[in-house]
């Protein structure tokens, strides 16, 4: 990564919209499918701090997977080695000090009737594929950024401070911003949380595989996760499926052939160097080595255009058959090679 992709690329700022992925939806309007709302995060903060020691356990009979996940993933607790009273002094310090987000979000979130009608059509179009699949419960809570989705035996858990929009004032707080800056923050927005909830979906069917992979499985197998967003959220514009700009997915549509080129040339696709792989595939304002108009992970980027050129020389085998396609042979026979 020595090189830097200046040399192949004229700079240029493009200020359209993400396009749509173009597949047509399959009729779901058979298919039923009912969410149920489990609303963790009003029953948290219900409970009397004073007399969590005889509350929180009814709590935690209401969400018996969850609740011990709330303690572990949200609030970094420990319970067979921290004791029941550091438990509940945290769980008392939590809602002590996040009254003001709480309020906030119950404001913009006391009823989720949208949320669940827009999860529903997601849902349908699971059970579309995935016939035998089981709907999850939703289950939203607050965190305090310790937690966005967690998959859970209760239900998908979703946290609603990750979804207060973009100008949320909260965003703004020093502490916040040095661990989520606007690059990512501007993505706290209600309209990528049924993406955010498809994915975790994704990542439920096919768990992610071991870390030891090289950056072009890798590359693929993003692809082929998005290809499944495609499936599960037909319309959707593909800058909420992978998180771009408008300006920086147009980028990289205008420059997708010298964007693969560059890859080629810097002989990084078979690297298993974890600093190169996360400066394709992380999160970034923008990629290293790149010029300032292309996104951080653009490494999915490529890996989506791979799998929809695989189908459209292959035909669209469906998202079971195509999982379960080697990486080489989806390479080979998409016979990419953009210009």
């Amino acid at each position: 990564m020595k090189r830097t992709l200046y040399c192949l690329l004229a700079l240029a700022t493009i200020l359209s919209a993400g396009c749509h992925s173009g597949a047509s939806a399959p009729d779901v309007s058979g298919i039923k499918v009912t969410v149920q709302i489990k609303r963790f995060d009003q029953d948290l903060f219900a409970l009397d701090s004073n007399h969590l020691p005889q509350e929180w356990p009814s709590l935690v009979a209401k969400y018996p997977d969850f609740g011990p996940v709330f303690l572990r993933d949200v609030l970094g607790l420990q319970q067979a080695a921290d004791s029941p009273a550091v438990v509940y002094a945290e769980l008392r310090h939590f809602l002590s000090q996040n009254q003001v987000l709480k309020d906030s979000v119950f404001q913009k979130y006391a009823r989720l009737d949208d949320i669940r009608t827009r999860l529903e059509q997601c849902f349908r179009y699971v059970k579309y594929y995935y016939p035998d699949y089981t709907v999850p419960a939703i289950i939203p809570f607050i965190g305090n950024f310790g937690g966005r989705e967690l998959y859970t035996q209760d239900g998908l858990a979703i946290g609603l401070d990750f979804y207060m929009g973009s100008s949320f004032s909260y965003y703004q707080i020093p502490e916040v911003q040095e661990v989520y800056p606007d690059y990512v923050s501007r993505r706290f927005s209600p309209e990528y949380l049924p993406v955010n909830c498809m994915a975790a979906i994704v990542d439920d069917l096919y768990p992610a595989g071991n870390d030891t992979t090289n950056l072009l499985a890798q590359i693929i197998d993003r692809g082929r996760r998005l290809y499944l967003l495609d499936k599960f959220l037909p319309g959707v514009n593909d800058t909420l499926k992978i998180g771009y700009t408008g300006a920086q997915y147009a980028w990289c549509t205008q420059n997708e052939g010298l964007i693969w080129s560059f890859l080629v040339q810097q002989n990084v696709l078979y690297s298993l160097d974890p600093d190169v792989i996360k400066g394709y595939m992380g999160d970034a304002p923008s990629t290293q080595t790149m010029p300032a108009q292309s996104p951080g992970n653009i490494g999915s980027f490529v890996g989506w255009q791979i799998v929809r050129k695989y189908v459209s020389r292959k035909g669209d085998p469906g998202p079971k058959a195509l999982m379960g396609v080697p990486v080489k042979d989806i390479l080979a026979e998409a016979q990419y090679n953009p210009k």
